[in-house]
């Protein structure tokens, strides 16, 4: 896993020619980011006599947060995983009916599991914007520039493993299920494109 290896190790396979790392891991790295932001401001709200009103808010805000960045950190080798499976179910013979037919089924299997990697990573995108609308809120304001950066680094996430999201829907045949993932997606980018877009406006007013 790459969370036991250097960002440099990261940084060189991101940039070589294999197909991963990529977009996806990408994304989860851009959200774990983002979520270690919100607690870093959070951090530096707690124990300041200004903010001791939010104290019990921003201590549990700290608490899903770090929730949020763990899972972000996890779905880094997730996405690999998934796209893994994919690419193998590709190489799968087809030589005869029967080969062909657990072929395509295997792909389509290996499909579902690579639009729901990136979709987890979108919809907890959306929770991490909700958390930085409320630090940008309530938060220490002399740190509030990094609570914007908390949120872009969010909307990047949730832009990029959209991509990932519709790239994987695309080929798979299930129309109810494609539906019900494009619903899911659509419902979390909402979130993100308003709530990142609040927390701008907020931190101008408040910086």
């Amino acid at each position: 896993m790459y969370l036991d290896k250097s960002l440099q190790t990261y940084l060189d396979d991101l940039a070589s020619s294999n197909s991963t790392p990529g977009g996806g891991s990408t994304a989860a790295l851009s959200g774990a980011m983002g979520s270690a932001l919100v607690c870093m401001v959070s951090r530096l709200t707690l124990g300041k006599a200004d903010y001791a009103a939010v104290h019990s808010e921003i201590e549990a805000i700290i608490t899903n947060a770090e929730d949020v960045r763990s899972r972000f950190q996890n779905l880094m080798q997730a996405d690999i995983e998934a796209y893994g499976q994919l690419a193998a179910s590709f190489k799968l013979p087809r030589a005869t009916p029967e080969e062909k037919a657990a072929r395509t089924q295997s792909i389509q299997d290996a499909l579902v599991g690579a639009a729901l990697v990136p979709l987890e990573m979108v919809e907890l995108a959306a929770q991490l914007v909700k958390h930085c609308l409320r630090v940008a809120e309530i938060g220490n304001k002399n740190v509030l520039s990094d609570i914007a950066t908390a949120s872009m680094m969010a909307s990047g996430a949730a832009t990029g493993a959209a991509w990932m999201v519709r790239t994987n829907l695309n080929s798979l045949k299930d129309a109810e299920r494609v539906h019900a993932l494009q619903q899911r997606l659509t419902v979390a980018l909402e979130t993100v494109s308003v709530g990142s877009q609040q927390v701008v406006k907020i931190v101008g007013e408040r910086a």
